[in-house]
């Protein structure tokens, strides 16, 4: 597990540690883990390189809901990783290299949203949306100098879901993510041979979470 995980499950756990007397005040403070997938919208340079344009994405946050109604902030962040090899794009025909290819894309996410709190006590729908920042590390064998990436890139989301409160300081909620990354991908390589610069999609999420 990778340190930024370790710090972020360590807010949550310590964001829910101060949720009683924060409650007291009228503000509203959980922590949250998360798994779920995530359809890239460069479908077709994923497809190549990866055999797939969906992976498995985990990660964890904070929120933070406000005595003003449904209003709430949040930040967080997950990860994708996944091991394919670099290809060759002719036309339509996409031939395998046979070198090996990592890639890490971990986002941070900040949020700002409403909760429909007075539909149901136990089940609460939400909306939001936000600026992201994507983190985006590429690395291969043999790679020459320029061939490798560590950069990142902004862009936004928007989302919905909806939480069932199991429990007074526990609940479970699933949400879809739509995010857009714009200029990340096509300036090279397979992405540019597909004309695809997003690297943001659309993630399906399941959380977990403990705190008012």
């Amino acid at each position: 597990m990778r340190v930024w995980t370790i710090r972020l499950l360590m807010v949550a756990v310590l964001g829910t540690g101060v949720a009683v007397p924060a409650a007291a005040q009228g503000v509203d403070i959980k922590g949250y883990g998360m798994v779920g997938g995530m359809n890239f919208a460069a479908s077709e340079s994923f497809d190549a390189v990866f055999g797939s344009s969906t992976g498995l994405i985990f990660g964890g946050g904070a929120e933070v809901g406000l005595p003003w109604g449904g209003l709430y902030f949040g930040i967080g962040a997950w990860r994708y990783s996944n091991d394919g090899e670099r290809v060759f794009v002719s036309g339509s025909d996409v031939f395998p290299l046979g070198i090996p290819l990592s890639v890490d894309i971990t986002p941070i996410e900040v949020t700002a949203g409403w909760r429909f709190k007075q539909i149901s006590p136990r089940l609460v729908p939400y909306v939001g949306g936000g600026w992201s920042s994507y983190s985006y590390k590429e690395t291969s064998d043999f790679a020459v100098t320029g061939d490798d990436v560590d950069e990142r890139f902004n862009g936004f989301h928007i989302l919905g879901g909806v939480e069932f409160k199991a429990a007074r300081w526990l609940g479970i909620g699933g949400e879809i993510v739509f995010s857009r990354v714009p200029n990340a991908l096509g300036v090279s390589g397979v992405s540019e041979a597909f004309d695809e610069d997003n690297l943001g999609g659309t993630s399906y999420r399941l959380k977990i979470s403990v705190g008012r």
